[in-house]
């Protein structure tokens, strides 16, 4: 059985202590499990620490979250940037890299698309509607299972292996991908053009995603890619 190393997500504990918890909503492991895939949680650490864990795993998961620091791309803070956190963005950031230079299978689902694409050196819109985006519902009201818009490939493999050329998905970001990081490509665009999905050329799976698989059963075969 393979073994997925996942990126924790994080809250604030409530009362006094006020301390962070680091942890995973519960969809993405019900994904995973379905998949046949084991998993284990990579909170943010030391690198020499995580130096000694990746070599051990079969591949890497980067689940949804808050913004990505504009810092780390070179852009100023705009008024409608959400909560960061840099110790976060630092360890992410961190695997990505590790992944696409090894040769990690990995998958980035929403705010881990975002990663990716910073992490091979590029920028994002900071909030789509601010700046232009208004045709298309990327953040939208309505809960699980509902969806906001289509998709469609401009690629083949792998989504081509489990989705038609052209279908819908859910959409919960305000943030989304500018300019492409290095060796990456597109696979899937929005109706207004934003990149929905990306693969960097030449790897064997580092495969990012903008809309939420883990709380669409009929997309969940998309995490078996990760057993390549």
């Amino acid at each position: 059985m393979r073994l997925i190393g996942i990126a924790t997500q994080h809250r604030l504990t409530e009362g006094p202590m006020g301390k962070r918890f680091w942890g995973l909503l519960e969809p993405y492991l019900e994904a995973l499990a379905s998949q046949g895939l084991a998993y284990v949680l990579l909170p943010p650490q030391d690198p020499e620490a995580l130096e000694r864990i990746l070599p051990h795993l079969d591949g890497l998961l980067l689940p949804g979250g808050g913004d990505v620091d504009p810092d780390r791309y070179g852009e100023e803070p705009q008024p409608r940037l959400g909560e960061i956190l840099p110790e976060r963005d630092e360890h992410e950031i961190y695997l990505a890299r590790y992944a696409a230079e090894k040769g990690l299978p990995t998958l980035g689902i929403c705010r881990g698309i975002q990663v990716m694409n910073v992490a091979l050196g590029e920028s994002l819109y900071q909030d789509l509607e601010a700046q232009g985006f208004t045709e298309v519902q990327h953040y939208q009201k309505s809960p699980p299972p509902a969806l906001a818009h289509r998709v469609s490939l401009v690629a083949e493999d792998p989504l081509s292996r489990i989705f038609p050329p052209s279908f819908r998905v859910n959409s919960y970001h305000h943030q989304g991908i500018k300019g492409l990081g290095a060796g990456l490509k597109p696979l899937a665009v929005a109706p207004d053009g934003l990149v929905e999905a990306l693969a960097l050329e030449g790897h064997p799976l580092f495969l990012g995603v903008q809309w939420h698989p883990e709380l669409l059963r009929g997309h969940w075969p998309l995490f078996g890619l990760l057993k390549v």
